[in-house]
């Protein structure tokens, strides 16, 4: 069996007890990140700073430009975070839906990407923001982010349109209608809260909101369990 190993002394066991307990550097990252989503969607790339962005995630300056060599660079990591979980959301969703006809199968993707829109408005804000200046982040957006998610939502009811499952409309507006219906309640949350007494953040509402996205798109929705709010 082996001899008995001595017991380490008491000062290393101290030591190892207080290099655990410190944040690891994927955490510090993940705040930086968060950080900088919501800095960034609420007052664009040009509006918030780096110094901004580390007192809001709890971490020095120094600390930040350590993970992070600059605006662009969090800026790009930020925005590559948020898609990663948005792609993950849905994969997760259409490996669970193999062998399902694609009517259901894109209500329940479209499903996803409204609650995922609600509990993200960062998203769709960043967007608004960036299509606005109109330069070279829209185009590293686009072409690197939004295009493969285009692409395949587009295809998909572009085949339920010529099929009669979706509104004869061209690819293009229903992706647009799609994606106005499924976010502008969640990003315009404060007017929404004043106008209608409706809180956007209350998952119930996102569901409520997934429930009448369906029904407009796809005459369909009610599939959550929810009651009526």
């Amino acid at each position: 069996m082996g001899t008995v190993r001595e017991r380490p002394p008491a000062r290393s066991t101290t030591r190892t007890v207080r290099a655990t307990s410190r944040p690891s550097a994927d955490d510090t990252r993940g705040r930086i990140l968060a950080a900088a989503l919501d800095l960034f969607s609420e007052r664009s790339f040009e509006g918030a700073t780096t110094r901004e962005i580390a007192v809001r995630a709890g971490v020095t300056q120094p600390l930040l430009n350590y993970h992070f060599h600059g605006k662009e660079e969090l800026w790009r990591a930020a925005i590559d975070s948020l898609f990663d979980r948005l792609t993950t959301v849905l994969d997760t969703r259409l490996t669970g839906l193999r062998g399902v006809d694609e009517r259901t199968v894109t209500e329940l993707v479209v499903r996803e990407f409204v609650l995922f829109s609600a509990a993200n408005p960062q998203l769709h804000r960043i967007i608004t923001q960036e299509c606005k200046a109109d330069g070279p982040r829209i185009d590293w957006l686009v072409e690197t982010h939004i295009r493969p998610l285009y692409d395949a939502m587009a295809d998909r009811l572009r085949r339920l349109s010529e099929a009669g499952l979706a509104p004869a409309v061209p690819p293009a507006h229903l992706y647009y209608i799609l994606t106005g219906a499924a976010a502008t309640m969640f990003v315009l949350a404060p007017e929404c809260r004043r106008l209608s007494g409706v809180d956007p953040s209350d998952p119930a509402v996102a569901e409520q909101h997934a429930d009448a996205v369906l029904s407009l798109l796809f005459g369909t929705g009610n599939h959550s369990g929810h009651k009526e709010l």
